[in-house]
């Protein structure tokens, strides 16, 4: 066994980085949570919405400016780590995290005179002078995430979730002071932001060097691997590129934005909430508050033994943990999710929690593509990605559909998208000789078990008239189901026993 895979990747080093990777991790969705909701409460309608579109021009910036540095960083990091060649990586570190942000910086500068030319289709309007000074925002909050995400590749949790739950903290003790000393608006809030961005990347940074210069191993491995591998890596990170530009259509930003085109600013404050709650709620879900850790374990055990069944039998728990975790959330905001929401907000946003039923259905396809895409990445098979031409099409398809379904045609038709993206994908996979599978039947045992506990909740409800037992009464009954049938194969139980045992890291 590779000392230095088991060293960095195996069991022991996944167990160290567990508790800081759920602590930190925790600590940020507390974080998110409260401003999230602070903000609707207390932001006008029409500020909320300029927000949201701020909010959704960084994240296209993000998009835009990824052109497979990152990618490249996450996919060759644990690789170079596991075999010991600590020179090469923590070149390929530094340079990539300089491109990044160069990158970044790059995109914003050509950017920002098309963001003045249209920002009144965007709903900006009076706020338009606001735009230089988020755009400050963007370039370090791309990087702070940048570079969380490179640490992470590391498994150096402590210094990406500790890094980012302080700048979070930050934004928090912010929005409290100005709304108990002054007025919260938009310009406070980009003040704040600007504040905590730089927090976050400054702690980071400086946790990044100590760690480094505390290496005593830094400098040993292959120095001539970049010039031997540098037509793979430049390969890779062009296609991962041209992937990334694949789905500039797809997501979040490009949503909001074409929301915010088309309905006013209270049909777009209430969309963009909806979305900010799908955003963290996607932040729960094993798929993305794991992917750090699944990502370069991985990449490094691919790279250790070359077994991609195992790979499959693990991305396949994550799916149904993933399923698990979001059919009663779903039940929930169906039977009692508007009056909560309406408490939640003051009575503005109720509506949201039928928006936000939707979002966490298509959550369901984005988690299997999440893990489709990771077995695409590990085998170095990038060109089926392509087929996020799909999902980026299907946008497309939802213009036309605006005046019949509303806000709805972005979320019905993002789920047909990605589930039609995914087909291809596995269809792909399985010709370079790939076998992805998925046991179906278990997923209809979720779904039923969804609609058994929300029907006996909304029985309760216009029995008893009771949003809180209606809501008891759901959950009671979506986890007795669980408890007496778990939506789990055999192999997996076996999967989460090993992992109990701690035997990941000698199989």
């Amino acid at each position: 066994m590779n000392t230095s895979y088991t060293k960095n990747y195996g069991f022991s080093a996944i167990r160290r980085s567990l508790r800081p990777l759920l602590l930190g991790k925790g600590m940020r969705l507390f974080v998110t949570v409260a401003v999230t909701v602070l903000l609707a409460r207390y932001l006008e309608k029409t500020e909320y919405a300029v927000y949201i579109s701020l909010q959704a021009l960084i994240t296209i910036v993000g998009m835009v400016s990824s052109v497979g540095i990152q990618q490249s960083m996450l996919r060759y990091i644990p690789e170079l780590r596991s075999s010991g060649n600590n020179h090469t990586m923590y070149w390929l570190l530094s340079r990539g995290m300089l491109a990044r942000a160069s990158m970044v910086i790059v995109v914003l500068l050509l950017g920002l005179p098309f963001a003045f030319m249209f920002g009144d289709e965007l709903g900006l309007e009076t706020w338009l002078w606001v735009l230089p000074w988020y755009a400050g925002v963007g370039v370090l909050r791309l990087s702070a995430f940048s570079l969380s995400q490179s640490l992470e590749a590391l498994l150096w949790q402590k210094q990406a979730q500790y890094g980012m739950a302080i700048g979070g903290f930050a934004r928090l003790v912010g929005v409290i002071a100005v709304m108990k000393w002054g007025v919260l608006d938009l310009w406070a809030v980009v003040l704040i932001e600007l504040f905590s961005e730089l927090l976050s990347l400054v702690v980071m940074s400086t946790g990044w060097y100590l760690k480094r210069s505390a290496d005593a191993q830094r400098a040993e491995g292959n120095h001539n691997w970049w010039q031997e591998n540098r037509k793979r890596v430049i390969k890779f990170g062009l296609w991962s590129g041209l992937l990334n530009q694949t789905r500039t259509l797809y997501g979040s930003a490009p949503n909001r934005l074409v929301a915010a085109h088309f309905m006013g600013s209270a049909e777009l404050a209430l969309f963009g909430f909806a979305d900010n709650l799908n955003n963290i709620a996607g932040r729960l879900m094993p798929t993305n508050m794991m992917m750090s850790m699944i990502r370069p374990v991985f990449i490094a055990h691919y790279s250790e033994k070359q077994d991609f069944s195992q790979l499959v039998g693990l991305s396949n728990l994550v799916y149904r943990l993933n399923l698990s975790l979001l059919a009663l959330p779903m039940t929930l905001l169906v039977v009692v999710g508007e009056p909560f929401l309406n408490w939640l907000t003051a009575d503005k946003y109720g509506a949201a929690a039928y928006l936000l039923a939707g979002f966490l259905a298509l959550m369901l396809t984005e988690g299997l593509r999440t893990t489709l895409e990771l077995l695409v990445q590990t085998v170095e098979k990038n060109q089926i990605l392509l087929s996020n031409l799909i999902q980026s099409g299907s946008l497309l398809v939802a213009i036309p559909l605006f005046p019949y379904l509303g806000l709805w045609s972005l979320i019905v038709v993002n789920i047909l998208g990605t589930m039609s993206a995914n087909i291809v994908v596995v269809l792909l996979l399985r010709k370079h000789g790939y076998v992805v599978h998925f046991d179906y039947g278990l997923a209809l045992l979720v779904a039923f078990y969804s609609l058994l506990s929300g029907a006996l909740g909304y029985w309760c409800l216009t029995v008893t008239s009771s949003y809180l037992l209606a809501a008891v009464v759901s959950v009671l009954v979506y986890i007795a189901c669980m408890a007496v049938k778990p939506p789990l194969l055999k192999k997996e139980k076996e999967m989460l026993t090993s992992l109990a045992r701690g035997r990941l890291g000698k199989t």
